[in-house]
Formats: structure tokens, sequence, C-alpha cells
């Protein structure tokens, strides 16, 4: 198993003036809570967080062994039945090989103009979710429009490194959340404020001779910590965004030293230089990393042989891709055997990738190995090692020059693309030579579709002709993974039960097979009028993948709004029409454009030579964009939905 190591860094808090906390005490409620019918700050809010508390505080187990107990406390208001399910309670409790954290005294009420309904204990459930992680869950009872609820419970934690503090904002709005935690001064823990909100509270003090452990002599004082927030606003996620955890406001606290009574001091603080060397030794790193002999034996001579790198490392890479199936498992920390993995032909994450540096430095292609944190993990903290931030190991390399990054473990993903889950901005480079080092992942550029349609008008009033698309980068990896696992029928149906005036009369796609290569599909085509006047023709061009929702609604967005990669689509229509057809009303031209070229699309529709020619681009050119970009983003894709709803009117003469 791995060791979690940390740099001591303090992050100081600035400390506010205090204010008067209110008793709360569990089973009690005010009138004013009952009668409450809207949050004042948020009238649109379901339900509102009327008071959180958390009292962490450390105690020695009967066996002696040192437990973190943490006890929450939660009030919340409902106010419709979107916020019915704020009763719904789950609760994660981790597990070791020997030891877990225990999840204890849970009570529920549920207040409903004056009557109290308890939570039953056999309506308490307790779900193993893999072999780290137990979960508990409950159900509030009898919840209504205008209920009150509140719950209690204790953790117990066996993890001293599981001390992670507290989140100050919710889902729904939040009137006051309150941490307080007792520390002992054997523990030194950093701490760290996340978010865009300010504490309120802020305060430390100390408590004399607070913990012991029997039988060892000696007594520790405590720090006591008081954090606070008042009136957060909800935390709402929307399409476009890492993970919420990189935004979320609460303060967090790793352990960086033990004190010892018997003044023996342990820090669990590094350099990357001792990480790099830990990580060389270590057993399940740099013990699988150096396997390329076992690998050799495994390539085939005419892959050795091939004189071209780049051509090398690609055929090493779609072996190693090819020979593995991925267990859905990423198990970084766990333990890892690639010589056994091989043979079974299943692996984790990083026995599959370890697999591929082993294969390419047989190969003679200097390889490395690059440790990043997914989307939804959130982002590694760059200042100092935290390696528990870090899910995903990958290959790197670099081929004349240029460099590449490599995951064997989905058989849709061409040689030098990572998944989009993977598009994260930073990568470790671990480089045991010469130091390990931070290194900006760069996504491919060219992802998008071209579509070219060639119409004609016939007697009947019906446009027939043929539709290509072409889908690069990860237009194209998305559109692979999705014609590899739904029958070619079920596709064309779903194609035509999106727009119910189409008729797909053909349809072939190419190279969904080679992963380097372009996707292309082909239809044959009828549509219908839209029209239901007779004489009328209506066309809207834009049946195909036709942008329908603003996937930003908030009116304004604290957190940054990152695509994890460049979009591009560009679209083109020729409609031929007979010559007794007039052209009533064509689509608005228009360009938009984001500030600072960020961005633009640009619609343009002409009559020429009776013919209609229609031209769209839309061109994303940015990875992320601050706040401040929020509001031109969701007018910009306002104006393209706009855009594409106008259709084509013709009249029969």
């Amino acid at each position: 198993m791995k060791k979690i190591f940390f740099l001591i860094v303090y992050i100081l808090i600035n400390t506010f003036t205090s204010f008067s906390q209110e008793n709360y005490r569990f089973g009690e409620l005010s009138k004013k809570e009952l009668e409450m019918q809207y949050y004042e700050k948020d009238s649109t809010a379901s339900a509102v967080v009327l008071y959180e508390e958390a009292n962490t505080d450390f105690f020695v187990y009967n066996d002696s062994w040192i437990y973190i107990r943490t006890k929450v406390y939660r009030k919340v208001k409902i106010f419709n039945k979107d916020g019915f399910d704020q009763a719904n309670i789950t609760i994660n409790a981790q597990k070791g090989t020997k030891r877990k954290e225990l999840i204890k005294n849970v009570k529920g009420i549920t207040h409903n103009n004056g009557r109290s309904s308890y939570l039953s204990k056999d309506k308490i459930f307790t779900t193993s979710k893999s072999e780290y992680r137990d979960e508990i869950t409950f159900t509030l009872p009898n919840i209504k429009d205008g209920s009150v609820i509140e719950y209690t419970y204790t953790k117990e934690s066996p993890f001293l490194f599981n001390f992670s503090g507290w989140t100050f904002q919710n889902d729904i709005p939040t009137i006051e959340s309150v941490f307080i935690a007792e520390i002992p001064g054997n523990y030194i823990y950093n701490r760290k404020l996340i978010g865009y909100y300010p504490l309120v509270k802020n305060e430390s003090r100390v408590k004399k001779r607070c913990f012991n452990i029997d039988g060892i002599a000696g007594f520790s004082d405590c720090e006591v910590l008081t954090y606070s927030m008042k009136d957060v606003p909800a935390f709402i996620e929307e399409d476009y965004m890492t993970s919420k955890w990189n935004y979320l406001s609460r303060i967090d606290f790793e352990l960086s030293e033990f004190k010892g009574f018997d003044g023996h001091n342990k820090k669990y603080t590094k350099t990357w230089k001792a990480v790099d060397r830990d990580y060389k030794s270590d057993r399940d790193i740099g013990g699988q990393l150096n396997k390329k002999n076992f690998f050799k034996k495994e390539i085939p001579e005419s892959v050795l042989n091939e004189k071209d790198l780049f051509i090398k490392a690609q055929k090493v890479y779609y072996s190693i891709q090819k020979h593995y199936t991925w267990n859905e498992k990423y198990n970084l920390f766990g333990e890892m055997n690639v010589t056994k993995a091989f043979k079974s032909k299943i692996g984790n994450v990083g026995e599959i990738n370890i697999s591929l540096i082993n294969a390419l430095k047989a190969a003679g292609i200097n390889a490395q190995m690059g440790l990043l944190s997914t989307r939804n993990n959130g982002y590694p903290t760059k200042l100092y090692p935290v390696i528990s931030d870090f899910n995903y190991i990958i290959a790197r390399v670099v081929i004349n020059e240029k460099v590449y990054y490599l995951d064997a473990t989905q058989k849709s993903l061409p040689f030098g693309m990572l998944p989009y889950k993977c598009l994260n901005k930073d990568l470790r480079v671990m480089d045991f030579k010469n130091g390990s080092y931070w290194e900006n992942i760069l996504p491919n550029k060219n992802n998008g579709r071209k579509t070219q349609m060639l119409l004609k008008l016939n007697e009947d009033d019906e446009f027939v002709g043929n539709v290509r698309i072409v889908h690069n980068g990860y237009s194209a990896i998305e559109k692979r993974r999705k014609l590899k696992t739904i029958e070619q029928n079920k596709y064309v149906e779903d194609y035509e039960d999106e727009n119910d005036f189409l008729e797909i009369v053909t349809y072939k796609n190419f190279n969904v097979n080679k992963n380097e290569e372009t996707v292309k599909e082909e239809f044959e085509v009828i549509i219908e009028n839209e029209s239901s006047i007779t004489n009328k023709i209506l066309l809207n061009p834009f049946f195909i993948d036709k942008l329908t929702e603003n996937p930003f609604k908030l009116n304004s967005r604290q957190y940054p709004v990152n695509f994890g990669h460049p979009l591009k689509f560009d679209f083109t229509t020729s409609i031929t029409l007979p010559s007794n057809y007039i052209i009533e009303t064509l689509p608005k031209s228009r360009v938009v454009k984001l500030p600072e070229e960020k961005g633009y699309f640009m619609y343009k529709v002409v009559n020429k030579n009776s013919k209609i020619m229609v031209n769209y681009s839309f061109n994303i050119k940015e990875v992320e964009f601050t706040s401040q970009y929020y509001l031109y983003l969701k007018e910009f894709y306002k104006q393209a939905i706009i855009a594409q709803s106008e259709s084509i009117v013709l009249t029969k003469n």
C-alpha cells in the first residue's frame, strides 16, 4: 500500500469579527422556522439549510488506537416537492483491511405543523459499495411541503489522514454553517480555505491538558478551532466544468507532522525529490516499471526491427490496447502486478499503462510515467506533494521532439490522445533520472464535425439528397464509441426519431475500427415538407446535431467554464430548387464573436442561381474561460440556437 506524503505549507486565513451563534438543539423547532415559506435571499430555492454544525475531536479507543470523532448536526427547511430529495441522506464510511470508520448515534426527525415523525432504526441501511467503502443511507419520514428536517450522527475514524475538514457550501442555500475542531498538539495539520466565500468566524484558542493515552506519560494541549460561514449561496453544477471540489467553499486539513509523547517526531512532508526516490523503490510502482525484459519477449520481431520510431511506438501502443480489457478500476495506490495482469489480459489503469511503458522501453522508446487527476477528481495540488490527489497513470513519450500522451485502457482512443476525463490541466511527469516535474496537458485542437449536404426539391415537395459528415478528434472518439455499442438499425432509427420529417434511405459509415482515421458517415435522405399550409414549403437545414438547449442557464457563475478542448463545427448545404418555387424567407445571416477573438459563429444563407447556399461555422478556440466571460458565452449560445431555429420558407408558384 502507498504512503501519502505532504510538504508543510500553512495558508494563513484572516480572522473576521465573530458573531452571536444561536443555540440549536436537536428536536427543538422555532415558530419562525416552521412558518418560513421561502428563503428571502433566494426565493427560487426549493430548500435551505437553516443550520449545520460539525464537532471534531480525537479520542483513544479501548485498544489504544487513536480515532477521530466527528459529530454532525443538520437542520433543513423544505419548501416544495423539488426539495424532497434533501430528506434522502447518504453517509460514506471508509474501510481498510483491519479497521473501518464507524457511523453511530444516527437520529432524525421530521417536523410538520407541530407534529414530529421520528426516523426508525430499521430504516437505516448499510451497503458495501466496494472493498474500501461502505454507504449508510436513510430517508427522513413523512416529508411534505413546508417540512423541517433535522438529523445527527457521529463518525469515528481510525484513519488520521482522513481528517479532511468541513464543506460550508451545499447544493441548496445555507444560512449558517459551523465547524469546530479540537486537535491535540501532537498532530500538526496544514489548513487551506477553498472557494469563493469568506469565513465570518475564524477563531483559535488553547485547551490545556486535553489529550493523553493510558499507559503513556504526559498530556497534550489542544488547539480548538472554530470556523463558520453565513448566507452561503447554493452551489449549482452546470455543463462544461471540472470537479465541483475545485470550487466548493470549504476548509481542508492535511497531516504534516506527529509529535510523540516520548519526544519522537515523525514528519509526513517530503520534497518531490524524496517522493521520486520512494516511488522508484516502491514495489507496486518502481518495481513494476522494471519489467521491460518480460515485455520484450512478447513483442513481435517485426515491431522491434521497425526503424521509424513513431510507427514503432504506434504498433506497441495498439498491441497493448488490443491485448488488454480494462476492468473499470483505477487502483492507483493498490497492489499492482503487470506480468500477472498481462497473462490474464485484464488489468486496472495502472497495470495497463505501466505495461505500455514497459513495452515501449523494451522497443527502445524512452517512455515515462505520468500522474494526473481526472476531471471529476479535482485539480492536484501543485505547490507541494499530495500524492493522494492523483488517481490516474498514463504513459508519456517524446518522438522527434514531440510529446505524446498515451492511455491504452480504451479501445477507441487513437495514438496520442487521452480520454476526455483526463483533460484536467496538469500532469506530473515522473522522471526518475532527472527529477519529476509538472507539464500542462495540451489537448488536440482539431475536434469537431464537418457536415456537407446536397439537396434537391422534387415534385412531391420533398427534399432528397445526400449528407456527408466527417468527425475529427474527440468528436470521432465519441462517434466511434457510439457506433460500436449500438446496432446500425437502431442508430438510424434514433436519427429519424430526432426529426419527424426525416427519412434515411441508406446509411454507411467508414473507419469505425481505424482509430487513426476520421470517422465518416454518409446518408441518403428524404426530408418531408414541414409546413401544413398548401403551397408553402418549410425546411430547417439543421436536422442533424441541432443545438436546441443552452448549456449556460445561471444568471452568473463564479467558477470557470472548461470545455476540455477546443470545438469546431462546420456545416454547408446546397439546395437546388425547381423554377416554379419562389423563396419567401431566408434565415438572417449573422456573425457573433466572443471577446478577444476567443470564439465565433458565422451563419450565411444566400440565393445563387436557383440554389440556396447555407454556410455555418461554430468555433470555440479556448479550453477554459474565467467567470467574467460567462454571460458572453451564455449569449453566444443563445444566438447560435436562434440561428439554427430559423427555417427556409418557399412558395410554390
